[in-house]
């Protein structure tokens, strides 16, 4: 079935607001001073990217797919690894600038396969724009049709 995207402002609003948020805090986790994570285990700042940007993945896909692309999910999958791609880009170069921070491809490229790895799961998962869910169905309802 090939839906048209959801367009009105308010719907803009509700898909692209948490994003748009997500960045903000991104960004300001990034202007914290050496923050060191690998107190835990080494690595851990890679587990710290696989977190912050699969959860920006998910976001970042449910509004390109309700609000840009409609049902064409290469269309969706293609936008939303090219935003995050940039936006993980973005947040890396403005590392670089941070005392303290260092700016790495290796964190890109964790940055680009967790968005990738939430981009794939909304494919494996079948999801509905909001306002357009079905109705749930009651036992009444399939009587009747069967009359």
């Amino acid at each position: 079935m090939n839906r048209p995207p959801v367009r009105s402002a308010t719907s803009i609003a509700i898909y692209w607001l948490p994003v748009f948020t997500y960045v903000g805090l991104i960004f300001s986790l990034s202007t914290i001073r050496g923050a060191g994570t690998s107190w835990l285990f080494p690595n851990m700042d890679k587990v710290m990217h696989l977190l912050e940007y699969s959860l920006f993945g998910l976001l970042l896909g449910r509004a390109v797919r309700f609000t840009l692309s409609g049902s064409k999910r290469w269309v969706a999958t293609v936008a939303t690894l090219v935003l995050g791609a940039s936006v993980g880009g973005l947040d890396e170069f403005y590392q670089s600038f941070v005392p303290t921070r260092t700016s790495s491809v290796a964190d890109w490229a964790t940055d680009v396969a967790a968005v990738g790895l939430a981009v794939l799961l909304t494919q494996i998962v079948h999801v509905r724009p909001l306002g357009r869910r079905d109705p749930p169905s009651t036992p009444d309802s399939t009587e009747e049709k069967a009359s």
